[in-house]
């Protein structure tokens, strides 16, 4: 089963939070599979008992690793939202959620989070005037989907 097949069964017996290295090939490596893991462990949400693998979270684990440049993203991506009221943050960044875990379908996600497919639409157009950043143009939803991410792993609310 390999790698994955251990997540499974660590995951199903409850024994996260966890974080699993690559496969190493001597004892050596072991140092280092050590400290990958740690940061697999880091990628995990607070509070959940999930057990991972760093080569499933990659692009988490650079933020984690960075933790100085992570929260400057955070603030300069998702720093105008501190204006809005606290309800109102937590909508547009579940309606980004829903939209990206839908694959960027604004009707699968209009069904997720129960509401009309254009409400969707307007809450992630209202996201991008706030936030200077549009969902269509590849290097600012990368942006927004690592924001994304270091707000996951942040303790703090959206």
């Amino acid at each position: 089963e390999g790698p994955a097949g251990a997540v499974a069964r660590l995951g199903a017996h409850g024994a996260g939070p966890g974080g699993m290295s690559p496969v190493v090939g001597s004892p050596a490596e072991l140092g280092s599979a050590r400290r990958l893991a740690g940061t697999a462990l880091l990628t995990c949400v607070p509070g959940s008992r999930e057990v991972v693998r760093l080569d499933e979270r990659l692009s988490t684990a650079l933020l984690v690793s960075g933790p100085e440049l992570s929260a400057r993203l955070l603030a300069e991506v998702f720093g105008p939202l501190r204006a809005l009221v606290p309800a109102e943050r937590a909508v547009l960044v579940g309606t980004l959620e829903a939209w990206l875990e839908c694959g960027g379908s604004a009707g699968r996600a209009a069904v997720r989070l129960r509401c009309h497919r254009n409400t969707v639409l307007n809450r992630l157009r209202r996201l991008e005037r706030l936030t200077a950043r549009s969902l269509s143009r590849p290097r600012e939803l990368v942006d927004l989907v690592l924001a994304l991410d270091v707000l996951r792993l942040s303790s703090t609310p959206p």
